[in-house]
């Protein structure tokens, strides 16, 4: 069996509460709340690892991650890698527009062609191709954290579940959540301190 990889998506961020498409876009930072969310995940992510097994955090390097890399960092005492291949999808003219209009050019994308960049930025056989390049290169006998973005996540779960990249189910991947690889896949339990005072 495979040392576990988790899949972080980063905490929310300044355009998430503005409900702006990021896609690339370098510099939104989190929220409070996003902190908040990074600090849950990395606690979940402590207390699911087996002592004594070797452990990397790897990173996209747009702020929002690397935020977030750096508070699961600091609680597993590793100094996060960052590799731009953990980009969330460039999404072109879409980025820096609102969810709304984002939604609606993408009803007029043709999701039949994989190879179609969307907006004019990446295609999703682009975005599965270096994601699905990232995954080869890591050790399967060390535990991996990767923080990235909500996209890019749903594309390699899409790979590591056998889906084709013009049938790929929607998978809700929300916020600071964690999914968990090691053969199958899992998420892991976990609750900010906001919705524990719920």
């Amino acid at each position: 069996m495979r040392a576990p990889v988790y899949l972080v998506r980063h905490g929310q961020s300044e355009w998430n509460v503005l409900r702006l498409t990021q896609g690339q876009t370098t510099h939104p930072a989190l929220t409070a709340l996003g902190r908040e969310q990074a600090a849950a995940a990395a606690e979940a992510i402590a207390r699911d690892l087996v002592s004594g097994t070797p452990v990397r955090v790897v990173t996209s390097d747009l702020v929002r991650a690397v935020e977030t890399a750096r508070i699961i960092g600091d609680r597993l005492g590793l100094v996060p890698e960052l590799d731009a291949r953990l980009r969330e999808q460039h999404l072109g003219d879409l980025e820096g527009r609102s969810y709304e209009d984002s939604w609606h050019e993408a009803e007029l994308h043709d999701w039949s062609d994989p190879e179609l960049p969307v907006a004019g930025g990446e295609s999703v056989a682009q975005v599965r191709r270096r994601l699905v390049a990232l995954l080869a290169e890591l050790d399967p006998d060390a535990a991996t954290v990767v923080v990235s973005h909500g996209d890019s996540i749903r594309s390699v779960l899409a790979h590591l579940l056998g889906h084709s990249m013009t049938e790929v189910p929607w998978v809700d991947v929300p916020n600071g959540s964690v999914a968990r690889y090691d053969g199958v896949v899992g998420w892991l339990e976990h609750r900010h301190p906001a919705e524990v005072e719920r």
